[in-house]
């Protein structure tokens, strides 16, 4: 799984991207939206409970309900948040997969992609794997409410993008 490092690095680099300098305070709120489903490993089914595409839709239908009841929160700051769960979902993905119908599926899909040189050349792999169902042997087909260990760090490599994605976080909006 990738650690809790490389999700908050990645999210930072999200937001420093797609907000402006003054929007300090939202990006700020809009953080842990890219931390928020890995609480699925202490409440419900680890990559199934916070990892499935309906919980994109949650920060969308408060933005609908906000709209009507006219609170004066901009559109952006909704969207933004249903993109970062999304990313983390999609990322999840790619290490050991996700229940992404989760409840109504309790099929897991782990994406497989790779690219590289092999004997006969340039070589591109892309496919999904769906290796089981809840309750079976495969890590993340056989979820459970806890997860025995949670990696903040997974290695030097993800120490460094987590340095620099808060270096260009704090530059974007100091500087700004």
């Amino acid at each position: 799984m990738p650690s809790i490092g490389l999700h908050l690095a990645l999210t930072l680099f999200f937001l420093a991207s797609c907000l402006k300098g003054e929007d300090f305070k939202p990006a700020l709120g809009l953080l842990p939206f890219g931390l928020l489903c890995d609480l699925d490993s202490f409440i419900g089914v680890h990559r199934a409970t916070l990892h499935n595409l309906f919980i994109i839709f949650v920060p969308l239908l408060a933005m609908v309900i906000c709209n009507r009841l006219n609170l004066n929160i901009r559109a952006k700051y909704f969207i933004l948040a249903s993109l970062l769960l999304a990313f983390h979902i999609f990322l999840d993905a790619f290490y050991n997969g996700v229940f992404l119908f989760y409840p109504l599926s309790e099929k897991s899909y782990d994406l497989v992609f790779w690219f590289g040189l092999k004997e006969t050349g340039l070589s591109v792999l892309f496919t999904w794997i769906v290796p089981g169902k809840v309750d079976e042997i495969v890590y993340v087909t056989n979820p459970s409410p806890g997860v025995p260990e949670i990696p903040i760090i997974g290695g030097g490599a993800e120490l460094v993008v987590l340095i620099f994605a808060v270096l260009t976080f704090v530059l974007r909006f100091k500087f700004s």
